[in-house]
């Protein structure tokens, strides 16, 4: 399964069309970020898509909610190598408990019609690679009990036409854990025919943005204890009634 994986979605083109759509270059993680995985390492990359060249193609890789109790989730994005791609669009979606052949658990999901999308200055196989951004998130994500994940997917939506591949990293500028160096991803593709499989022999440039919310002080927890005291004993007073 895993070789006609890499034969069929690994990036192996000749095409060197690309797609200007920015003049500003970013050197490493934006501002702002929580987890990104690394910068591309000219290595390779794997079909991350939808309607381009190929119906359906999206890489989700791991990332663990550190530095507090939660983070406020406010973009997603990943990096992606073009081949005549025009944005259009761009799916997202967090998952949690994502296995061989499970697509564990839908945390949060969307799509926008006005992606960010910007050129990383970063390049390779006569490609050129953009940071595909999904912005103004308002999604909120526990930590998770030690070994358990959440895995990122935001897959670029085209035209019809073109190719899209997810860079692969080797942690190089990584924010967070896992930093590039756990081949932890997975590969869920229709036009493949791989549902959610993992052994990726990579890891790939995606990335979170957002902050941390930290502990709520002692007086805000007496605060909400109060008012579940009220609400407790109006509940009673009801009941009498």
């Amino acid at each position: 399964m895993i070789g006609r994986l890499l034969r069929a979605a690994l990036l192996a083109l000749a095409s060197t069309a690309a797609l200007v759509l920015n003049t500003t270059a970013i050197a490493q993680a934006p501002p702002g970020s929580l987890w990104y995985n690394g910068d591309f390492n000219d290595v390779n990359g794997l079909a991350n898509e939808r309607n381009t060249g190929v119906t359906q193609a999206a890489v989700y890789d791991d990332f663990n909610v550190t530095g507090g109790p939660m983070w406020h989730v406010t973009a997603v994005f990943s990096d992606n190598l073009f081949s005549a791609m025009t944005v259009t669009a761009a799916d997202w979606e967090i998952r949690t408990g994502i296995s061989e052949g499970n697509a564990g658990t839908l945390i949060a999901s969307g799509t926008t019609n006005s992606p960010v999308v910007t050129p990383t200055g970063r390049g390779g196989f006569g490609l050129q690679e953009y940071m595909v951004e999904v912005t103004g998130l308002n999604v909120f994500l526990p930590m998770l009990p030690s070994g358990q994940h959440y895995w990122l997917n935001v897959t670029p939506v085209g035209n019809g036409t073109g190719r899209s591949f997810n860079s692969t990293t080797s942690g190089t500028n990584c924010v967070g854990t896992p930093c590039g160096n756990d081949d932890n991803a997975f590969f869920n593709s229709t036009s493949f025919g791989n549902y959610f499989t993992g052994g990726q022999p990579y890891d790939f440039s995606n990335g979170v943005i957002g902050t941390v919310v930290p502990e709520p002080p002692p007086w805000a927890m007496m605060a909400m204890g109060a008012v579940v005291l009220i609400g407790v004993q109006r509940l009673r007073r009801r009941k009498k009634v």
